[in-house]
């Protein structure tokens, strides 16, 4: 999941260089790569916490909660956005992403190491 959050991240980030077109293309193109990854890693997630009989509930769940993120995310964003500009929209929504990001680069090391957190 790591490489998901990492490439979304800096994709939101590049994205935040609204005046040049080529960086907020490539900055969509690294987010969308990332965020693809992000869904595919925690639907896995989910499933592996449960069993076979658990995996229609789990669907529900994570679908239901990935379409309410989306609503709520992008009302969200449009309030920052139309409040502070979209480039420090954008920059600070990839310092937003860090928190799980981070979350998830200690949990890579401490299962590394054989004590998950």
């Amino acid at each position: 999941m790591l490489p998901g959050l990492t490439a979304a991240a800096a994709g939101t980030l590049l994205t935040a260089m609204t005046h040049r077109p080529v960086a907020v293309m490539a900055g969509v193109a690294l987010f969308g790569i990332g965020f693809g990854a992000i869904q595919n890693a925690t639907l896995t997630l989910m499933y592996a916490r449960v069993s076979a009989a658990g995996y229609g509930t789990v669907s529900a769940l994570w679908n239901s909660a990935y379409d309410a993120g989306l609503g709520v995310g992008a009302l969200g964003f449009g309030v920052l956005a139309d409040g502070v500009g979209y480039p420090l929209a954008f920059t600070l929504t990839a310092a937003l992403m860090r928190q799980p990001t981070n979350r998830a680069a200690r949990s890579r090391s401490s299962w590394a190491s054989g004590t998950p957190l």
